[in-house]
Parts: C-alpha cells; sequence; structure tokens
C-alpha cells in the first residue's frame, strides 16, 4: 500500500510519516530532502539560483539516496551524508526556487516513482499525492497553522523536538522570522503556475494544529484500514476479450518495477548479477556454478581437507522459500568464502558474499565475481546500493556472508576494526544473524610463501541469532547490540577451535 502525504513545511509531514512507517511497517521516503539536497548542491556549487538551466543540469548530476533509517532522515548527496546540512536557513530560503523549475521537478518525480514502486511506501512531500502517487490508496494533505508550524520549525533549529514534548527556549525573532519565511514560501507554492500547493483529488484533510503526533497517525492508520478493506472487498473482475495492446498497457501500468529480466546468451551486465536472486541468473550461468562448486569441492577436500563442526547448526531447521541469513566470520584467507560457499551450494543454499568494490576495477574479476553471487560494496562509506542489494537477496531466499572485520587479518597482533553494517542488513530483511569462525587457513600460505600449502582447516557454526533474542527495542540499540553478541560469538567460536585443535592459527 502507499500513502501520499502532502501540505505545506511544517505541517509535520516528516514527523507524522516516520511515526506512521515505524508503526505500520512501511518504507520510508522523504521526497522534501531530496529538492533541498539539490539546492544544497547548487549552493556549495555557486550556481547562480536565478539560472534555472544551470540548476536543472546541476540537480540532475546529484546522486540522492536515502540511509535506512525510520528514527531519523539519513540522506547521502554524492555519497556524504548531509542529513543536517540541507536543514539550515539557506536551505529553507533556496529551495522553493528548486522545487519551482518544471526540469527538475520531472527528474525527481521519476526517482521518488521509482523508489515507490519497489513496496509498500509512506511518502511525503508537496505535491506527493497529486503529481508523484496520484493513484495512491491513501492520501492526505496535512495542515496546521501558521502560527503552529513556525513554532515547531524554531524548537526544531533549537535542538528540540515537539512530537516527543521537548521544550526548549526559542528565540522569538528566529520564531518570528520562520513565520514569516513560511508566509513566502505558502504564497511561492500555492501560486505557481504548475505543480501548485493544494489538496489532490481523493485526499483527506487532516488539520494538525491542536493534534498530537499519535493522533494523527492513528487517523491515517484508520484511513489505511478502510482502504484495504475497500481493496478486499471488491468483485473479482470479470474476464473480457480486450485487444491485446490495452492488456499490455495495463499490465505495465500496474506490475512493480523489477530489475531487467536475464537471459541466456546475452551478455547480461555485473549489475544485472548484483540485483537478481541466484536462482534467477541465466542456465549457463548456473551450470557453471555448479561446475565450479563441484570442482571446488574436490579440489579444496584434497589440498585443504576443510571440517565444519556442528554444521546442522547451519542448514538444519532451513527450507527453500525461507529468508535468507546474514552469515558474519572472521577472516584470515582469501579460502574463508569459498569453503563456506561450497558447503552450503552442497545443501541447496546460494551464497552471496560482500566483496570490495576494488575487485570490479578488473573486468574478468567483475565477470567471475557477479557470477558467483558476490555483491560489491564500497568501503568506508555508507553504500545504500550494497546494503538494498543485500536486503533484497535476504528477502529472495539468498544467504549473506559478510566479513565484519573488513579485511584479512594476517597476524593476531593486527589491529581490527568491526564494521558493523552487518547488523543493520539483517534487521532490514528482518532475518536472524548467524556466526561461523574458521582457523587454519590462515597457515596454508606461510609468511613469505607465495603459494598455498596443503594444511587442515576447521570451521564452526554458532547458532542463529534472533532480534528478538537480544532484549532492546529500539532499532539502533538492536543494531548495536546485535553487532557485540555476534563477533563475540564468532571469536568465541575461533577460541573454541584454536582450543580442539592447537597450532591452527
Amino acid at each position: 500500500m502507499r500513502v501520499a502525504i502532502d501540505g505545506p513545511a511544517g505541517s509535520g509531514k516528516s514527523t507524522v510519516a516516520k511515526a506512521l512507517a515505524k508503526k505500520r511497517g512501511l518504507t520510508y521516503l522523504d521526497t522534501g530532502a531530496m529538492y533541498r539536497a539539490c539546492a544544497l548542491r547548487a549552493e556549495r556549487k555557486g550556481i547562480d539560483f536565478k539560472d534555472s538551466q544551470a540548476l536543472a543540469a546541476c540537480a540532475k548530476e546529484a546522486k540522492i539516496e536515502f540511509g535506512p533509517f525510520a528514527e531519523k532522515t539519513q540522506v547521502f548527496l554524492d555519497g556524504e551524508d548531509v542529513s543536517d546540512a540541507i536543514r539550515t536557513a539557506k536551505v529553507d530560503r533556496d529551495v522553493s526556487v528548486v522545487a519551482g523549475i518544471p526540469e527538475i521537478r520531472a527528474d525527481m518525480v521519476g526517482r521518488q516513482q521509482a523508489f515507490g514502486a519497489q513496496g509498500d511506501v509512506v511518502a511525503e512531500g508537496r505535491d506527493i499525492a497529486s503529481v508523484v502517487f496520484p493513484d495512491a490508496e491513501v492520501k492526505v494533505f496535512l495542515v496546521a497553522n501558521p502560527e503552529a508550524r513556525a513554532h515547531r520549525r524554531a524548537v526544531e533549529r533549537a535542538g528540540g523536538d515537539t512530537a516527543k514534548g521537548e521544550t526548549v527556549a526559542v528565540d522569538p525573532q528566529s520564531e518570528e522570522a520562520i513565520l514569516k519565511d513560511m508566509a513566502r514560501r505558502d504564497k511561492a507554492d500555492s501560486s505557481r503556475a504548475s505543480f501548485k500547493l493544494e489538496p489532490a483529488p481523493g485526499a483527506v484533510t487532516i488539520d494538525s494544529s491542536e493534534m498530537t503526533v499519535e493522533e494523527v497517525v492513528d487517523k491515517i492508520s484508520a484511513l489505511m484500514d478502510k482502504a484495504a478493506a475497500k481493496e478486499h472487498a471488491k468483485p473479482e473482475p470479470v474476464k473480457e476479450a480486450a485487444p491485446a495492446p490495452a492488456k499490455e498497457a495495463a499490465s505495465k501500468k500496474k506490475a512493480p518495477k523489477k530489475a531487467e529480466p536475464m537471459k541466456a546468451f546475452h551478455g547480461n551486465s555485473a549489475e544485472l548479477y548484483y540485483e537478481h536472486p541466484m536462482r534467477e541468473f541465466p542456465w549457463p550461468s548456473r551450470a557453471w556454478l555448479a561446475i565450479s562448486m563441484t570442482g571446488a569441492w574436490i579440489w579444496t577436500k584434497i589440498f585443504f581437507p576443510w571440517k565444519i563442526e556442528e554444521a546442522e547448526k547451519l542448514w538444519g531447521g532451513w527450507k527453500r522459500g525461507d529468508k535468507g541469513r546474514v552469515l558474519v566470520m572472521n577472516h584470515v584467507s582469501m579460502l574463508d568464502p569459498v569453503v563456506v560457499a561450497i558447503a552450503l551450494y552442497h545443501h541447496g543454499i546460494r551464497t552471496r558474499p560482500i566483496s570490495k568494490s576494488e575487485f570490479d576495477k578488473n573486468k574478468l574479476v567483475s565477470w567471475a565475481f557477479s557470477r558467483y553471487g558476490c555483491i560489491p560494496v564500497v568501503r568506508g562509506t555508507a553504500d545504500v546500493k550494497a546494503i538494498r542489494r543485500a536486503q533484497r537477496a535476504l528477502e529472495a531466499g539468498d544467504w549473506v556472508l559478510i566479513f565484519p572485520e573488513g579485511t584479512r587479518i594476517k597476524t593476531d597482533d593486527q589491529p581490527v576494526t568491526i564494521h558493523g553494517g552487518f547488523a543493520l542488513i539483517a534487521q532490514m530483511a528482518r532475518t536472524c544473524v548467524q556466526p561461523i569462525a574458521i582457523v587454519g587457513a590462515r597457515d596454508i600460505t606461510p609468511k613469505g610463501k607465495h603459494f598455498p600449502r596443503p594444511k587442515r582447516v576447521f570451521m564452526k557454526a554458532g547458532d542463529p541469532i534472533e532480534f528478538s533474542s537480544l532484549g532492546v527495542k529500539k532499532r539502533k540499540e538492536q543494531i548495536a547490540a546485535m553487532e557485540k553478541v555476534s563477533m563475540e560469538r564468532v571469536y568465541a567460536l575461533r577460541d573454541e577451535l584454536r582450543q580442539e585443535h592447537p597450532g591452527k592459527r
């Protein structure tokens, strides 16, 4: 279901949308932040805000992404977190100019519609119900009197949050300036020749001036239930002959946007492999994977005889059709992902290792890694694209293998920095995290040697860790707890293996 919340600045759209997303399990889309990001980019590049063509060109080149957090809107502009930078008074003044340029709006609307096509979403922003999602199941026009809106924004600027009942001292002159700026923006928005700010057809107007956030959310939630009941009560459409073009157009309109289909012997790009579940790979790739996995099984078992202790914890209880799991593991050699992927493959489980994007610089490596299911991540950044790809893979039943240490740990004295994105990915996909440890793989290539030596390798699987078992409820606290507990168990498993197999590193 799509919920579109429209209305003027300061009416509470963002606060309500985030609270509704959390309550009803929807994806939150802050469209206003996209225009703010465009305005910020133009400011930084010194573009004259009277030059609409230059502004449009600047916006078209902007790479805008959202972090997958419900509590706070996290916005990335060209890879930089600008969540706070887009909320300044200067951006407030400039954003109306940017939002009023038809070329920019057309570009942003296309991006927003593509995002909304991915599933259940609550979107807020100006014109969201009339232009972006005119066929949304629930449309709301949220308003509030100017004084209430100006006060909310002033409290926000002072570091408070009226939605949480936080009262902070507000400078009366600043609040008055905000009120005047809002009046100016309202006048500009309501008098635009195109994309005029007004309730969309079928939208329900809600005045939030004297309402709490919970009251507004409950009212919209009731509208959602009503819309769902109405949809459920619709009779099945009568099948009747229709011209083929009409049927085709209807199906295209209603079908959610999916990644481009993959075809055998059609030169599918690496990007397509990253976007599709492994069971949707074309048959030549799946055949090659089967042959490779069988060959790798034989080769590794001969040269690096490996064993997974308590392996039933990995595949026991999991069946095809279930969501995938996030596997976390210590990293000591290039053999680590290979043996895990082999073992799981021969139990019907497809594994997608997270690899560093630097590998993509080599075309041959990029070709091979994409066919083996790897998902590249840009290290040192919040790679939202990689996070979303991993989430979709898990939801489709693929497992995702992540090395939180980020690189191979060649000695026990080497400093280790844990990268905790794995917990966020698992939380987004609503799945568990499973620890596994390995010893012996570091020994296969002794220091100063370039070629591996035959050595025995041991792994040990731990029990899956559910978020519900962590004893915390808030999303951020859950992520922090999952990161801590998971890596503690990885290292505990590693230490157990070292005790059981002395001398193995």
